[in-house]
């Protein structure tokens, strides 16, 4: 199951304290993501196992879309590499 912490965790290499701390309020909703995806446990950050690969690619789409600074081709991507949607050709 993926808690708080695990999130926390993740976000850490990353982010500023005070940036995970503003990103607390939309930890249930990428739970409730990580849990239809089929997602049962944060990797690590720098996981290079092929099984960690959709989750990590999913989790850092939750904290672009999240972002005040958005990039839509970024956020596509994402969605792409960690299959919310078929490739469009």
């Amino acid at each position: 199951m993926v808690t708080d912490e695990a999130l926390e965790q993740f976000l850490r290499p990353f982010l500023a304290a005070q940036s995970i701390e503003a990103c607390r309020s939309a930890f249930p909703r990428w739970r409730h993501q990580l849990a239809l995806q089929g997602i049962d446990h944060v990797p690590s950050p720098l996981s290079t196992a092929p099984s960690d690969a959709r989750a990590v690619n999913l989790l850092c789409l939750l904290v672009r879309q999240h972002s005040d600074h958005r990039d839509p081709m970024v956020e596509h991507n994402l969605r792409n590499v960690a299959g919310i949607r078929p490739y469009k050709l």
